[in-house]
């Protein structure tokens, strides 16, 4: 027997395509809000359709949107949505009177806006919704978007993302095991050699977590067997790196260790193709530098610059902003510590129209480096076109 969906709940219980399902099958008419932290859409359901949606995320603006897919600029998005609020109008007519959209093109970009709103929201499984019935609509275009045809697309999204998920996490696994034998406690942890105690706990209980053969079901007996080899590695570090004794005799002997050591063949070759690369990226051939800093990565993925210079290379082309993002993340999460990273993952989400999410990371990049001159520069301008 299934059970009732309530007019309120978490998404820890429910997920979106059950309550979609669930109010299409009532033929409900009202609002759907969801919320989580700071975040909160509202989806307008009549008749069987989503007829309107609304999000206060920056990322859901029309004109986020439609910087994220190249059809205008930055400076054009500020600019109209400067004006949206001086003159009071919608972004999108702006957008037509400035003759950075087409007419034509409007009503179909704003019903894209509005199911990339909807279809976000099959990926939460954190938050809470509120349905309430009969609610009076605001003065809004209606735009209809099949309930039903709505839920199949979010499902395939879905399954979608949860394949790649699943596949990028294989590599993950892969990679780490492959070199589990040369990382030291402090990288394989994510922490520099002056940690302490609570980082130390901290980034010990986020490996195990992420490793422990026991959170991944659906894996093979292969990817469990290295999960288990990894996860022996990880407590033999914190285990280590937590009583004060063995971690000054393991520091003693990790200080002698460095110099001794030798780069592997796989490491020779790995700066050979980040050479390669760089001298490509200077000419101008940012698809060229990218296929050889990605054979670096490949070769020897846990050097945070080879991931931070393949970001370079993909945010200077088309339509490669998301695995940008992904990849300066890596980086990140190996070198935590470097502020020039942050502030490359800024202007990133300043190319995007993102500007909130910039000021954040160029705030972080201060923090690492207060002397970070490009970081101060570009969280001025922020602050100067609010």
């Amino acid at each position: 027997m299934k059970k009732e969906i309530p007019a309120s709940g978490s998404f820890k219980n429910y997920n979106l395509n059950q309550i979609l399902a669930h109010l299409n099958k009532q033929q409900k008419r009202g609002i759907l809000t969801v919320t989580d932290k700071d975040v909160r859409k509202n989806i307008y359901i009549e008749d069987g359709y989503i007829i309107f949606a609304s999000s206060n995320k920056e990322e859901d603006r029309l004109g986020t949107l439609l910087v994220k897919e190249g059809k205008i600029t930055p400076e054009q998005c500020d600019k109209s949505l400067k004006l949206s609020k001086e003159i009071g109008k919608r972004q999108g007519l702006t957008l037509v009177e400035l003759g950075y959209l087409a007419p034509k093109d409007l009503f179909n970009e704003l019903k894209h806006q509005m199911k990339e709103m909807v279809l976000s929201l099959f990926m939460r499984e954190d938050g809470m919704f509120s349905f309430e019935e009969n609610h009076s609509f605001p003065e809004i275009v209606k735009i209809k978007i099949n309930i039903d045809s709505i839920i199949r697309e979010g499902l395939i999204r879905k399954e979608m993302k949860k394949r790649e998920q699943d596949r990028l996490y294989i590599q993950k696994v892969n990679e780490l095991h492959e070199n589990i034998h040369d990382i030291n406690h402090y990288d394989l942890l994510g922490i520099n050699i002056k940690a302490s105690f609570e980082e130390i706990k901290k980034a010990y209980l986020k490996m195990a977590k992420t490793y422990h053969p026991d959170s991944h079901h659906n894996v093979s007996g292969d990817i469990k067997d290295k999960l288990t080899t990894i996860l022996s590695y990880i407590n033999k570090a914190f285990q280590t790196l937590s009583e004060k004794a063995q971690r000054e005799e393991y520091n003693a002997h990790l200080l002698k260790k460095v110099p001794k050591k030798t780069p592997s063949n796989e490491g020779i070759k790995a700066e050979e193709h980040f050479k390669r690369g760089i001298g490509e990226y200077n000419g101008g051939n940012f698809w060229g530098a990218s296929d050889f800093f990605r054979l670096a990565t490949r070769m020897v993925p846990q050097k945070a610059t080879y991931w931070a210079y393949l970001s370079l290379a993909l945010s200077r082309m088309p339509r490669r902003t998301k695995e940008a993002e992904e990849t300066i993340l890596t980086a990140i999460e190996l070198e935590p510590h470097n502020a020039n990273y942050y502030v490359h993952l800024g202007m990133i989400y300043l190319h995007s129209g993102l500007n909130k999410r910039a000021e954040h990371q160029f705030q972080t990049a201060l923090k690492w480096d207060p002397t970070n001159e490009k970081a101060r520069r570009e969280r001025e301008k922020l602050k100067g076109n609010k």
